[in-house]
């Protein structure tokens, strides 16, 4: 956007998009996954916030260990964001320290949009190390924890960012 973006940006970008997830997929289930879904429109929080509503939980995300697509940061930084991504923001209403969570420069971040962003998964804490290093084997080089689920709490904000 804008003419800003570097075209080695672009190419990893476009290089994520056409992975398919369907070996991601079969790894996460032969790993016991309770909840997968694909990271597209509703960005990472959106997509989050369904599996936690459906799931009667909480989480807490750590913006610090989100894999984000090289250029993320710095077209962010810039004032560039999708054209879609302020549709996402009100999704802001589910974060429980959002004073803070928005003090961050990465906050924009998790209500982009994506085309194809990759999965989002959750699994049993003693399968995750094993499952990580199958999908990185895989070529899913970018694969990260990037939460815990907690127990449902009595806030209306089931997320709480870690920064």
């Amino acid at each position: 956007m804008r003419h800003k973006a570097k075209g080695r940006w672009i190419t990893a970008a476009l290089d994520s998009m056409v992975q398919s997830n369907r070996q991601g997929a079969e790894c996460l289930v032969k790993h016991g996954a309770h909840a997968c879904t694909d990271v597209t429109g509703f960005g990472l929080l959106g997509h989050l916030v369904e599996m936690v509503r459906a799931s009667d939980v909480d989480v807490e995300l750590d913006l610090a260990a989100i894999p984000f697509l090289d250029g993320a940061e710095d077209t962010v930084r810039d004032g560039i964001v999708s054209s879609l991504q302020p549709q996402n923001v009100r999704l802001r209403r589910a974060i429980a320290n959002l004073d803070e969570a928005g003090s961050d420069p990465r906050y924009p971040l998790i209500f982009d949009p994506q085309t194809s962003g990759g999965l989002l998964a959750t699994l049993p804490a003693e399968n995750t190390d094993a499952c990580i290093e199958e999908l990185k084997s895989l070529g899913y080089t970018r694969t990260a924890v990037i939460g815990d689920v907690l127990p449902k709490s009595d806030r209306l904000e089931p997320v709480t960012i870690k920064l």
